[in-house]
């Protein structure tokens, strides 16, 4: 089960929520990043208004010292994910079944993903947007999914593959891979921790994408 969502306060893009709202010099520091469970993501990213960046920033200033008072004085070992030695050398593929962007994604506990770095198309970016998002919901849901039987991941499946299909026709293509990292700390065993990284490209980015890095994606 999904938690949490590392998001930022100000977007990465200009246009994006809370954008234009502060200093964008260190976007993806930890002083711009929040954590949000997927339905209060959601609701300060659609009003950016109503969540400005001070607005988040306080709130996260004040869970933070909520959160030191709760558990001062435990010695319990904090929790992180740990990378695998060979996580760097594992490639981007290319995807080009829906049935693969479901293998990615299902039972994954982290996304890594990144949208097309060019607006200037805003047709082809809400395209790359909506099929992002998308394979990251079938993911959160994969469980109620499986628990469908075949057809309903048959249809889930499909439903990505329409996705992809109309990602081709705008000439825009989708790479991925899935990594296990370890889950350390807390009070229980490490345990396997899946990781999904999932991109979409513009022909002229197909060369760069073995570049392809966390800190350029949105979590």
């Amino acid at each position: 089960m999904i938690l949490g969502e590392e998001a930022h306060i100000i977007a990465r893009k200009p246009g994006g929520p809370r954008g234009l709202d502060g200093d964008r010099a260190r976007l993806d520091e930890y002083e711009n990043l929040i954590l949000l469970c997927a339905d209060d993501h959601k609701r300060v990213d659609l009003q950016p208004d109503v969540y400005s960046a001070a607005d988040l920033r306080g709130r996260k200033l004040a869970h933070e010292r909520w959160a030191e008072e709760k558990f001062a004085g435990e010695a319990e070992e904090p929790t992180r994910l740990v990378k695998a030695r060979d996580e760097d050398s594992i490639p981007m593929q290319p995807v080009v079944t829906g049935a693969a962007v479901w293998d990615l994604v299902v039972g994954s506990g982290l996304y890594f993903m990144r949208s097309l770095e060019d607006d200037s198309d805003p047709e082809a970016s809400d395209a790359a947007d909506e099929f992002l998002s998308s394979a990251r919901d079938y993911g959160d849901i994969s469980e109620e999914v499986l628990a469908g039987g075949f057809s309903a991941v048959r249809k889930a499946q499909r439903s990505l593959q329409e996705m992809l299909t109309g990602l081709w026709e705008r000439d825009l293509f989708v790479y991925g891979r899935r990594v296990t990292r370890t889950l350390t700390g807390g009070k229980g065993a490490p345990t396997p921790f899946a990781v999904t990284h999932l991109i979409v490209l513009a022909p002229d980015e197909l060369r760069d994408q073995g570049r392809f890095s966390e800190d350029s994606a949105q979590p």
